[in-house]
């Protein structure tokens, strides 16, 4: 005969079973266990892996001014820079060697392990672009490119950490977090393209327009972070933004906005536009280090919580331990809370009682700001594009000057009305007059 007994299944007087709700609630706490184990890992190698990012920043940035002055400026301060890089990069290399031994049964193991493959093929390939930066092999906006490649692959590492985020404080740290990383790598691509005008001596348009979109995507990064940050993360944020150090780069901002195309930069050196946007991004360091050890120290609460639930008696399970858990919502009311996403993001947690209206999960939103990077990137090879034509305009049209005696206006403007008569861009018009350079070159003699 079996009946049962309070929350113990007897059977016919024999051994008592654990009931089923008992069971299941226990093997959800050792679930919650294992995850929590890992995003402690996880938390370890965020920092490792932030640490070479914000070194690979400054060797970014340095390598654009090197490149921008044509090795006038930055020479003695990059060396220092890649020595920073290097280092980092070795803490990483030995954290990801062994980071499979420390991650069991991860439940978004094949993206992640992917990541980390990439990753390692991104770094293998860094020191190829270093020779290539020695060398003047590059164009400043190349260089960027490569390395703004390579932090979006480290970058990507760190996104599958919130994959396992499921307990409302830990969603609500790693939301803020993630989303301040963002917003100091759209800083650091900001003063790698600063760094390569101002050493030039003067900004393309396309330049000036990159500017303008990474100081938008550094904003909306930083409000998401500024929603989802504790008061003393995002106190410290707003002092920053409020320093003397953040008045001067704007002014510098302005300076280039305003002048930077007719080369009007008021006598800013790459140099000192790069130390002055350092000053700032290393404050934004420090505030990150303080985010991941704040993620650090709720993961060890929650990781002795749940451990302590995992063990309690089988008549005793603690059932709010194991219901709470959070996500991320879209509110159908932008106005309620704008930062910049498609009706706007926030918190809410299962125990709260209060039903979503669209729910989001935390990957959701961090891959949707990943995407962010990923057009800042397509902008940037826009730009890229943009540059190399001008560039194959400007060559063809000194071609024309020299063997048709022909002033720059006129060159231009025969070129144009060249482009307008065959339907072509000026650029195809551009290519076609450098493959007739030698024919040029002979009947202009």
């Amino acid at each position: 005969m079996t009946f049962q007994m309070g929350k113990q299944l007897v059977k016919g007087g024999g051994k008592a079973e654990e009931a089923p709700s008992v069971r299941f609630l226990r093997s959800a706490q050792i679930c919650r266990t294992r995850d929590l184990k890992q995003l402690l890992t996880f938390s370890d190698l965020i920092k490792d892996v932030g640490d070479l990012i914000h070194a690979l920043q400054k060797e970014r940035g340095a390598s654009a001014g090197f490149l921008g002055s044509s090795g006038a400026q930055f020479c003695d301060g990059l060396h220092q820079r890649i020595l920073e890089s290097r280092i980092s990069e070795s803490a990483v290399r030995n954290r990801l060697d062994h980071i499979d031994e420390q991650l069991d049964r991860m439940s978004s193991g094949a993206r992640f392990y992917t990541r980390v493959a990439l990753c390692f093929k991104a770094m293998d390939a860094i020191d190829e672009t270093r020779q290539q930066i020695a060398a003047f092999a590059l164009a400043p906006q190349d260089a960027v490119k490569i390395f703004t490649d390579t932090i979006s692959s480290l970058l990507a590492v760190i996104f599958e950490a919130a994959d396992i985020a499921a307990d409302p404080t830990i969603s609500q740290a790693m939301v803020a977090l993630v989303n301040f990383i963002q917003g100091k790598e759209f800083a650091g691509q900001e003063r790698a393209t600063g760094s390569a005008g101002f050493s030039r001596g003067h900004f393309e348009t396309a330049e000036l327009r990159r500017l303008r979109h990474l100081l938008s995507a550094q904003n909306q990064a930083f409000q998401v972070f500024a929603q989802f940050a504790d008061p003393a993360n995002a106190a410290a944020f707003e002092a920053l933004t409020k320093s003397e150090d953040s008045i001067q780069l704007e002014r510098m901002r302005n300076v280039a906005f305003t002048g930077g195309q007719f080369g009007d930069l008021e006598s800013i050196s790459g140099e000192v536009w790069y130390e002055q946007a350092t000053r700032r991004m290393d404050v934004m360091m420090q505030i990150e280090n303080q985010l991941t050890v704040d993620l650090r120290r709720v993961c060890q609460a929650r990781l002795a919580e749940a451990s302590t639930n995992a063990n309690l008696p089988s008549e005793q399970p603690n059932l709010g331990a194991t219901a709470s858990m959070a996500v991320l919502v879209r509110d159908a009311d932008p106005a309620l809370n704008d930062i910049g996403q498609d009706g706007g993001v926030g918190l809410y947690s299962l125990g709260s009682g209060v039903q979503p209206k669209l729910m989001r999960s935390i990957l959701d939103v961090v891959q949707a700001q990943s995407r962010r990077l990923h057009d800042v990137s397509n902008e940037l090879e826009s730009a890229r594009n943009a540059l190399t034509e001008r560039k194959v305009v400007e060559r063809a049209k000194a071609l024309l000057m020299s063997t048709r005696q022909l002033s720059e206006p006129d060159a231009y403007a025969l070129m144009r009305k060249t482009a307008m008569n065959q339907h072509k861009r000026l650029f195809e018009v551009a290519e076609a007059i450098l493959s007739m350079a030698d024919i040029l070159k002979t009947s202009g003699e």
